[in-house]
């Protein structure tokens, strides 16, 4: 439904529309019978049935057409300042479909005779000006409950974008590689260009991928696994030529899933983690494996060879994955430490 402006049409007046119906129209039947029959209405059980039902299928009828109104002029009127002509027009049809409602009830009841009735313009002026009455209650009730629906889904939604936005922030924080990692791989960089040149032209050249790819992944929400593991490649390469023969990893990728989507960063995010927390030694490598699962999941584990002295750390990396995972309401992440192996799964997410 719109109250205030979308290009999702609504389909009914309010969600409450069928609530306000059930506790409203037959109550407002039994009034209606008891002003046209007076107490004569309650004088038998099977002109009670009867009475009751003709003139709540009748008012019914024209709750249905109303609503059918409602929803047109919804349509046709949708932005929050067109309410006060919506309501107006809305309620000119309400009224003169009541009016004719009445009519037929009345004026049909005193012309089959039906338990004896004689019309009385009185009672019939009195009831059309309570009708109009009601008719200001009811689109009173609905639109409140509609305004309050789309209010709801506003504040709904004011909330998720700020949460999408400091997410945002966060990505972009954690998006950009550490400092030192790129001093460091300046040095190594320098260090190269003096000692192996080739090599040298190389690294520069995965540092330039690297760097790349950074720059041009904070306009994305997600990327293939594709595009990221050429990332972690060229990434890795910068953490080898550094490490040497201390850091080894090893992908077991299915190529059926490549074209699956992960938010971007999440194998840079593990890899740095795993590096940071782990000695690297020549004797005893890191391993970090990568393989995907035929459930379509993606596991990132290394072997557990934490430093002696414990680093510093906000936990920022981790909790970033967990946080954009659930905030696209997809399967979470879930963390295994045996105590001898490290592992991250990771869901991959359906193209």
């Amino acid at each position: 439904m719109e109250v205030f402006a979308g290009d999702i049409k609504p389909l009914t007046y309010s969600r409450k529309e069928r609530v306000i119906a059930i506790i409203l129209l037959p109550p407002l039947a039994v009034l209606l019978n008891f002003i046209i029959f007076g107490t004569q209405y309650f004088s038998s059980l099977g002109y009670f049935i009867i009475s009751t039902g003709i003139t709540l299928g009748v008012i019914a009828l024209v709750y249905v057409c109303c609503g059918m109104v409602g929803v047109s002029l919804r349509n046709r009127f949708p932005k929050y300042g067109q309410t006060f002509r919506r309501i107006t027009i809305g309620l000119g049809i309400y009224i003169a479909l009541t009016i004719a409602a009445l009519s037929i009830l009345f004026w049909g009841y005193d012309y089959t005779g039906f338990m004896g009735y004689q019309i009385s313009l009185t009672t019939y002026g009195l009831t059309l000006i309570a009708g109009a009455f009601g008719n200001l209650l009811a689109t009173s009730l609905n639109e409140g409950a509609a305004f309050f629906e789309r209010w709801r889904e506003v504040v709904d939604e004011a909330e998720q974008l700020k949460k999408e936005n400091l997410q945002s922030q966060l990505e972009g924080l954690k998006g950009q590689v550490n400092p030192h990692f790129l001093f460091n791989s300046l040095n190594s960089l320098s260090s190269l260009i003096s000692d192996d040149p080739e090599k040298a032209e190389k690294f520069l050249d995965e540092m330039s991928k690297v760097y790349r790819y950074l720059l041009r992944t904070n306009e994305d929400g997600l990327t293939t696994l594709q595009a990221e593991m050429d990332f972690i490649y060229s990434y890795f390469h910068l953490l080898k030529t550094r490490y040497g023969d201390g850091l080894e990893m090893k992908a077991t990728i299915e190529d059926r899933f490549l074209c699956y989507m992960i938010p971007p960063l999440t194998l840079q995010m593990l890899v740095e983690n795993a590096v940071k927390h782990n000695m690297i030694l020549k004797d005893n490598p890191l391993q970090i494996l990568l393989l995907t699962t035929n459930s379509g999941k993606l596991i990132v584990s290394n072997n557990l060879q934490r430093k002696d002295r414990m680093v510093s750390s906000n936990k920022v990396g981790l909790s970033n994955i967990v946080k954009k995972y659930r905030l696209m309401k997809q399967e979470e992440i879930s963390v295994r430490d045996d105590g001898k192996e490290f592992a991250v799964v990771v869901p991959l997410i359906h193209p």
